[in-house]
């Protein structure tokens, strides 16, 4: 029975260490690299995050849109399209705090949503905090655009 709760204990210790060792998120992390947001509905196109110092910048990924003219005209609307859309830019500000990320509309200062922040292999993932966020909001996962580049 000592064993038992001895070994029990030494378990607790352990995963507690182990959770107290891992490594989290940091600024530097979200800045050294482009990353690529696969959204969940089909026929949204991609999207690439930056990161600078406190400004998270969203574009389109436009080579992520597939072409579906079927003539000239069709392309030269796509194409113009497509113009528009590498030119459009969303500012999010953000603020991170341990393992939480705050993204907040720079246009709309009362939107705004706290995700958990994870890493996982090369991705990191935002896992929305249900408290007050948006039923629409779902878990981010960025993509290293480097490792996808190569």
């Amino acid at each position: 029975m000592k064993k038992f709760i001895i070994g029990i204990l030494l378990g607790i210790l352990s995963i507690v260490f182990l959770a107290g060792c891992s490594a989290s998120v940091s600024e530097d992390d979200l800045k050294a690299n482009d990353w690529t947001i696969e959204p969940y509905e089909e026929d949204v196109p991609n999207m690439i995050a930056s990161f600078s110092d406190h400004v998270m910048t969203i574009n389109v990924d436009v080579d992520s849109i597939e072409s579906t003219a079927t003539d000239e005209w069709e392309q030269m609307g796509e194409d113009f399209a497509k113009e528009l859309a590498s030119e459009m830019d969303f500012k999010l500000e953000y603020t991170l705090d341990d393992d939480q990320i705050t993204l907040q509309d720079t246009d709309n200062e009362d939107e705004s949503n706290i995700f958990d922040v994870s890493e996982e292999d090369d991705n990191i993932t935002f896992t929305p905090i249900d408290d007050e966020s948006d039923d629409d909001t779902e878990t981010i996962v960025l993509e290293s655009r480097d490792s996808e580049e190569d």
